[in-house]
């Protein structure tokens, strides 16, 4: 099943190369990874992010955890936009233009991530998306998702750019955190911590041998 309405992927890459959404990244997104994944075991080797748009928190992952990224996106343009970025840091990133629905590499890795990617699917192609992550965690390894939660800031900061039409992420629906819960305990991970700061839930879990 296909995303419901399309976003505008393309204006949100362009969007992270200003001032203001880079230090969003850096003191909120990068910090609540921080903090969810501080003082677990994370191993050294490969990294895959989907819905990676132009890749900065897995820019950072890499470098913090000595991780061999791949990025998937649909937007051959955020692709782009990555690989320059990437770069610039010395690091070349396997680069793979893909819909999560249709993910099926030939590789499972050792720490795998989305960040709000799930929210964009409806029904049954939730959990397919959830699948696709799972199956290309390695045993032993990694998965950590990120996705928007219905409390008050999120409803209030989805009205304000709705209102003023600055909404360029189509159909979304921001889950609760049971239903977010599920998806990791009907596949064969183990939950070592959750981190629900407002307007998100992140979860680290690791695969079970």
């Amino acid at each position: 099943m296909p995303i419901a309405s399309s976003a505008d992927w393309e204006a949100y890459a362009k969007s992270t190369s200003s001032a203001l959404i880079r230090a969003h990244y850096f003191f909120t997104v990068w910090r609540n990874y921080r903090i969810l994944l501080h003082g677990l075991k994370i191993p050294q080797g490969s990294l895959l992010e989907i819905g990676s748009s132009t890749g900065l928190n897995s820019l950072r992952l890499s470098k913090k955890y000595n991780l061999k990224p791949t990025l998937v996106d649909t937007s051959k343009f955020a692709l782009a936009l990555a690989y320059r970025l990437y770069s610039r840091s010395y690091i070349i990133p396997k680069l793979i233009q893909k819909d999560v629905l249709e993910l099926s590499l030939n590789q499972q890795f050792d720490f795998v991530h989305s960040h709000g990617l799930l929210e964009h699917f409806k029904h049954s192609a939730q959990l397919v998306a959830f699948q696709n992550h799972a199956k290309h965690v390695r045993p032993g390894g990694w998965l950590i998702c990120w996705v928007p939660t219905p409390d008050i800031l999120y409803r209030l900061s989805r009205w304000y750019l709705e209102r003023t039409g600055q909404w360029i992420f189509g159909y979304e629906k921001p889950l609760h955190l049971r239903d977010f819960i599920s998806f990791f305990r009907q596949n064969t991970f183990q939950i070592k911590r959750i981190r629900h700061p407002p307007g998100w839930i992140g979860i680290a879990a690791k695969k079970m041998l």
